[in-house]
């Protein structure tokens, strides 16, 4: 057998189809590919793409390609699968002799315009190149690469979607995990009745063609919270080791080649974002990190267009009872969680306000800044949140544990001398109220052990970063989760911060 000549060469869209070929062949290295691999790649490829089951998909990814034009000639269809679909046995064009890969470096088989490389020119389009060159030369090995990219990718909202990590065990578990998905797909019929979700689309809507009455290709929504949900997955797989000498990072493009309207959004998530979320689905936070994953929006009982526009509300009629909306799931809807911890580095710094928000929301369950209201959630974890500071935020480990030192002698004052106030007041008050709290409490143990010095409430309060907000969330945390584990709430379960009887209590003490 023949080598195929492939390797990792560091471009997104290549390596993505590279991964993708290898989880077809069942094989780790792009080095033990061979010609004969692709060609079973290839076979597949020309059977699936002129099936007409993928048009919808192809279209925005290869525009004008020989398998979205049902009407192009047999010539020219023949022509088009020799060079491009079996490009690895293409003989090179008269015009590429003495070209390189602009990819591998390797000697150049074929030119490739937009019709085949996403987001490049379109054919004969001279845009201040070398050489007046209007198109991209490019091995015939790595031809088929491009090629097989969508069976790499997921088609959400209506776009292409591919992971590229910065290690290649993990781009090749996402490809590996989308090509499972587009094979799943591939087989299944659509559906023929209207409904909400239907069986066997379980990461993705089947999308109604309102012209044509009827159903077509399905559609992953939300593809950022799609892929941090499969990073909690795949990372079981690809992190099974501490082989990694170094953090990793993922890019997410989501792009749509299509003539109408091509666009690119790139989705970025640095490695601190990526380790939290492999080691808050690790066993020590593995229930607290579910309970985060399944925030994920209802599916309303309301159709769809192709862009995920809800059509405009009417008034209901009367009598007529509401279908109640579907619990969301990746693929299906938004997790405004996932969303909001990618969104701390939106700006292409971490944004600490942000971040400070996402711990307050989705681990400690307080609304805003100030709110009395808190939302239940499974998600208060002082391990948790520690895991987010060290590898989000960067705090060093000093100021963890000074605030959580600090934080165990509050809840063990409150459990002790019954102090229902001072713990009032860490999770309902003002944050200027709570350190008038403090100063009290500091006070009246000053005729036994003092409960807290000038220098520890420096450390935990007064710090450069001037995060006080996040600095008493914290605190929050830790005293819950510890007057949780010595019984405090069973014996005061009007204390509970999301029971009624708590905020009842603290709008009559107003």
């Amino acid at each position: 057998m023949s080598s195929a000549g492939l390797f990792w060469t560091g471009h997104a869209l290549c390596d993505v189809g590279v991964a993708g070929l290898l989880a077809f062949a069942e094989k780790q290295r792009p080095e033990d590919l061979t010609l004969e691999d692709l060609d079973g790649a290839s076979a597949w490829m020309e059977k699936q793409y002129y099936s007409g089951l993928l048009g919808t998909f192809l279209s925005c990814v290869f525009m004008n390609a020989s398998f979205v034009q049902p009407s192009e000639s047999p010539e020219k269809r023949a022509a088009f699968i020799s060079r491009y679909v079996h490009g690895h046995r293409a003989t090179p064009q008269p015009e590429l002799v003495g070209k390189r890969c602009v990819f591998s470096g390797l000697p150049a088989t074929s030119a490739m315009v937009r019709t085949h490389l996403p987001l490049f020119s379109g054919e004969g389009v001279m845009n201040f190149r070398p050489d007046e060159a209007t198109s991209v030369p490019v091995a015939g090995s790595f031809v088929v690469a491009i090629m097989f990219l969508p069976m790499a990718s997921r088609r959400s909202e209506g776009r292409l979607l591919c992971v590229h990590a910065d290690d290649e065990a993990l781009t090749r578990a996402f490809a590996r995990r989308y090509l499972a998905d587009n094979r799943r797909l591939i087989g299944l019929a659509l559906p023929t009745q209207r409904a909400d979700v239907h069986a066997g689309y379980d990461r993705e809507l089947p999308m109604w063609d309102g012209t044509k009455k009827r159903y077509k290709m399905a559609d992953a929504k939300g593809p950022r919270s799609l892929v941090v949900s499969d990073l909690t997955e795949v990372a079981a797989e690809s992190f099974a080791n501490d082989e990694r000498p170094h953090a990793v990072a993922i890019t997410a493009y989501l792009l749509s080649n299509s003539g109408q309207g091509p666009s690119l959004e790139i989705f970025a998530m640095p490695s601190g974002i990526v380790t939290f979320i492999v080691k808050a689905a690790g066993a020590s936070t593995r229930a607290e990190w579910a309970a985060i994953s399944k925030r994920f929006w209802p599916v309303s009982n309301k159709p769809e267009d192709e862009d995920g526009q809800k059509p405009a509300k009417t008034a209901s009629k009367a009598g007529k009872a509401k279908a109640p909306p579907v619990a969301g799931r990746a693929g299906w809807t938004r997790n405004p969680a996932f969303e909001a911890l990618c969104g701390i580095f939106d700006a292409g710094f971490t944004d600490r306000r942000a971040a400070g928000s996402w711990l307050r929301t989705y681990v400690l369950g307080r609304r805003n800044a100030d709110d009395k209201k808190y939302q239940a959630t499974d998600a208060r974890s002082w391990k948790l949140a520690e895991l987010f500071l060290k590898e989000v935020l960067g705090m060093k480990e000093g100021r963890i544990k000074a605030i959580r030192e600090f934080s165990d002698k509050l809840a063990v004052w409150i459990h002790s001398k019954g102090d229902t106030r001072l713990y009032r007041s860490i999770v309902f008050d003002k944050l200027s109220d709570l350190q008038h709290n403090l100063r009290r409490v500091q006070r009246e143990s000053a005729s036994q052990t003092l409960l807290f010095g000038l220098e520890e409430y420096r450390s935990v309060f007064l710090h450069e970063d001037g995060d006080r907000y996040l600095v008493r969330d914290l605190i929050s945390i830790r005293v819950i989760e510890e007057l949780h584990r010595v019984g405090f709430f069973q014996k005061n379960p009007e204390q509970l911060v999301d029971s009624e009887a708590a905020e009842e209590g603290t709008e009559a003490a107003e």
